[in-house]
């Protein structure tokens, strides 16, 4: 949010601002709520600044909704008005029958974020009528709800409509019925937030064949899974519906968390085993993620550092394992082979593993002690 904005807002409203911006969730989305557009109800060339009224844009169903809050500088004890969109001409709540509007309390500066949010449930009520009033998207919406595992306050619509009032684009946020509590802590403990994962489905028109999708994860899940990169999810098909795409999402998602969590279990047995084998050897490891382990060896008074990394994919993808000579270097560097091509299969226990590193390692620290005398510099 502009910074200038705190200067132009009312001494008497910026409470309810700061906890709506600073803290204020709404919907199902992570999206950002927004304030713009400060005004002042009673102009004034002194200090301190009066204005007490302003536009608040809230994420809703991947777009947002934007309302003007109308406080009273002059009351502020009063709670606020609202007007809507013009072009949300069929929404017209109410306000006497908005229950935290008739419990306003003034000293408390959640009082405006928990407006906003049974406001926004009511549009919502609101939209899913618009929805069921169109038979491609009522059969959309009421089957996703009843063959699949969604509920309806895990589902945003919006309908929108162009100049000349036709009817589209439509967009359905779908939040993803995932536990990510399962993931190791490691991954997610420098990414401050929720965890969240939302699907976005929007339709040009209420008839298209075809659907946009697009998978919103927050930033604590996507460092967690690798990164949006490494999580394609697949093209709707043309003609498809949602009771069938949407399971697969979510099951594809799952998968990954699946994926990540036994990645890190194996990881874990895999470090233990080398320990296990040569922990008197041992320099150091990580004791966090389980991510690489360092050992130096010794063979026929050849002393070398042997380092074995694992990747996010183990053990889909076999460790890296590394030989460096204490002894040589090569460009200012001590001298290093790695080996990626050795005997390996990812249904090996993590002993078998720790067994078969020992019979490779003593394969081929000949041929790396005569290539670090013959390549490197002492």
């Amino acid at each position: 949010m502009d910074p200038e904005i705190w200067n132009q807002l009312s001494p008497t409203i910026v409470q309810y601002v700061e906890t709506l911006v600073r803290h204020g969730q709404v919907g199902i989305g992570a999206g950002n709520i927004y304030i713009k557009d400060v005004l002042s109800s009673c102009p004034s060339i002194t200090l301190p600044p009066k204005g007490d009224r302003f536009k608040v844009a809230l994420p809703y169903a991947g777009c947002f909704v934007t309302w003007e809050v109308l406080f009273d500088c002059n009351h502020p004890d009063d709670p606020p008005d609202f007007i809507f969109d013009a072009d949300q001409k069929g929404f017209a709540p109410e306000l006497e029958t908005i229950e935290s509007l008739i419990n306003w309390d003034h000293y408390k500066a959640s009082s405006l974020l928990i407006v906003l949010q049974e406001l926004l449930g009511k549009y919502r009520l609101y939209q899913q009528q618009l929805v069921e009033s169109n038979y491609r998207l009522k059969f959309e919406y009421e089957s996703l709800l009843e063959h699949t595992d969604v509920k309806p306050e895990e589902v945003e619509m919006h309908i929108s409509r162009t100049e000349n009032q036709a009817v589209g684009p439509v967009h359905f946020l779908i939040k993803m019925s995932v536990d990510f509590s399962r993931i190791p802590s490691y991954l997610t403990k420098d990414d401050p937030g929720e965890d969240n994962a939302v699907l976005l489905l929007m339709f040009p028109y209420p008839g298209a064949p075809t659907v946009n999708p697009q998978l919103h994860l927050s930033p604590r899940v996507e460092n967690a899974l690798g990164g949006s990169a490494n999580l394609r999810i697949p093209p709707f098909p043309n003609g498809g519906v949602l009771i069938d795409y949407v399971p697969k999402v979510n099951q594809l998602l799952k998968n990954k968390v699946e994926q990540v969590v036994q990645s890190y279990e194996k990881r874990k047995e895999y470090i233990a085993s080398f320990l296990s084998h040569f922990a008197r050897s041992l320099i150091e490891y990580d004791a966090e993620g389980f991510s690489r382990i360092s050992f130096l060896f010794e063979w026929n008074d050849f002393f070398f550092i042997f380092e074995a990394e694992l990747s996010l994919y183990f053990p889909r993808e076999a460790p890296v394992f590394t030989f460096q000579s204490i002894y040589h270097e090569s460009k200012g560097r001590p001298y290093t082979e790695t080996k990626k091509d050795y005997p390996y299969s990812p249904r090996w226990s993590g002993n078998e593993m720790a067994e078969r590193a020992k019979s490779f390692i003593l394969e081929s620290i000949g041929a790396f002690q005569k290539s670090s005398l013959n390549s490197g510099t002492f």
